[in-house]
């Protein structure tokens, strides 16, 4: 569930009683520590990933290597470079709540130092609250309908131009066994366009199958549906929803969502908070008349809705949209967001959006998680169906069988160590 830092055995001792378990010694970047091992076949000089205080499993040192490449923190930033109220602010977020002007200073970070600062101290918050924690996460997309018109998105009802699908129920409870059982996934995120075609019924059906199979969370992302929908759907068994609210500014809102309202769908997401969801939210960055200031105000308001999972990724441009030659969101303003997001929320989820990552491509799965992020959310769709879910075009994927074999383990411990960290969020 959860890729960790490698660290390298120094020395084994046998735990004794004729156990299995061994005591090892182990250094990585926080330094030397006493562990307990799983496995027998460990000896100095190997390297193992670690959870909770347990090596869970060997792995090859190049492939240890190659995760330190991509998730070890930044190198030492030389602070008296920096200007006096930049480095203040960065002071301020350990104690208080950062002011709007400092947000927007924040956001308005130069290249270079002021840039490699911020993403460093959110990287450094990450560490000391969640630690060397990186989890991984599923998404199945289970309808491309939508009875929503919004212009930034490739699903929208006028979309002519792609091709529409619907999972069958048993698709999609396989499909979630099959992740679950078989990969190892331990949360799993199901989402459509704005689909009644799937009734409440249906819906919980789906949600009360899966859990008669399956040890896992279970996020929903289906729209704006009523309070009583949400309702029924957490008493089947769902544990979450992702639900962005996409902007804070209702001008530009109401441009973008012809027909809908940002009051109802801020109202609709505390009324998911009030039902006990595990609220995973967010906007997105480039979108047309969009300011500095009002992503400040994207940024709080994800704070005042008591956010669990914090969701930001730029705007990619759709060919079947009247935003077709609009331009891409900036990937450098969505790390900012993401670092900006982990200093005001120390233990929230941060994943790596998949926006970033067709922008970035795999240097974006990087950048994100050494800028504060702490989760990649891989799609799970069935290949038959994957490429029609066209919210916008070449959506990134790359190298998910490296992070699943080091990142998913189908032992009860993986559950427990999720469980733990949505509990930390709640408790934030």
């Amino acid at each position: 569930m959860c890729l960790t830092i490698p660290a390298k055995v120094i020395s084994v001792e046998d735990s004794g009683d004729n156990l299995p378990l061994k005591r090892i010694t182990i250094r990585d970047s926080r330094g030397e520590r006493s562990i307990t091992a799983l496995f027998e076949d460990i000896r100095a000089g190997d390297w193992v990933l670690y959870a909770s205080d347990m090596a869970v499993e060997k792995i090859s040192e190049d492939d240890a290597r190659e995760i330190l490449e991509l998730l070890e923190p930044r190198s030492h930033i030389d602070i008296s470079r920096l200007d006096s109220v930049f480095l203040e602010i960065l002071k301020a977020c350990h104690t208080r709540e950062l002011r709007r002007e400092e947000i927007i200073r924040l956001l308005h970070a130069s290249e270079g130092v002021e840039m490699e600062a911020l993403l460093s101290e959110a990287n450094t918050i990450r560490q000391a609250r969640l630690r060397d924690f990186f989890c991984i996460h599923g998404i199945i997309e289970f309808s491309s309908h939508c009875v929503r018109n919004c212009l930034y998105c490739g699903l929208r009802r006028d979309s002519n131009d792609i091709q529409r699908y619907r999972m069958r129920p048993d698709e999609i409870v396989n499909s979630v066994y099959d992740a679950v059982n078989r990969r190892g996934y331990k949360l799993i995120v199901l989402q459509s366009g704005d689909d009644f075609y799937y009734t409440d019924d249906m819906l919980c059906d789906i949600i009360r199958k899966i859990k008669e199979k399956c040890r896992v969370f279970i996020f929903m992302s289906v729209g704006e549906r009523s309070r009583t929908s949400y309702e029924k759907m957490k008493d089947a068994g769902a544990n979450g929803v992702l639900f962005r609210f996409e902007t804070s500014n209702k001008a530009i809102y109401n441009s973008i969502h012809p027909g809908q309202s940002y009051d109802e769908r801020i109202a609709l997401l505390l009324e998911m908070k009030k039902l006990g969801y595990f609220i995973a939210t967010g906007f997105l960055i480039g979108l047309p008349g969009q300011t500095v200031e009002d992503i400040a105000d994207d940024i709080i308001t994800i704070k005042s809705l008591g956010a669990n999972m914090v969701t930001v990724g730029p705007f990619i441009p759709s060919d079947v949209t009247p935003l077709a030659l609009h331009p891409a969101g900036s990937a450098a303003m969505t790390l900012k967001v993401t670092a900006i997001s982990r200093l005001l929320t120390p233990k929230a989820k941060i994943p790596v959006t998949t926006a970033l990552e067709t922008i970035e491509n795999e240097a974006g799965r990087k950048l994100g998680l050494s800028s504060g992020a702490n989760a990649l959310m891989f799609n799970l769709t069935p290949e038959k169906y994957r490429g029609d879910y066209m919210i916008y075009p070449n959506k990134y994927h790359g190298k998910e069988e490296f992070w699943e074999k080091y990142g998913l383990y189908k032992e009860e411990l993986s559950y427990k160590m999720l469980e733990k960290k949505m509990s930390e969020a709640f408790e934030e």
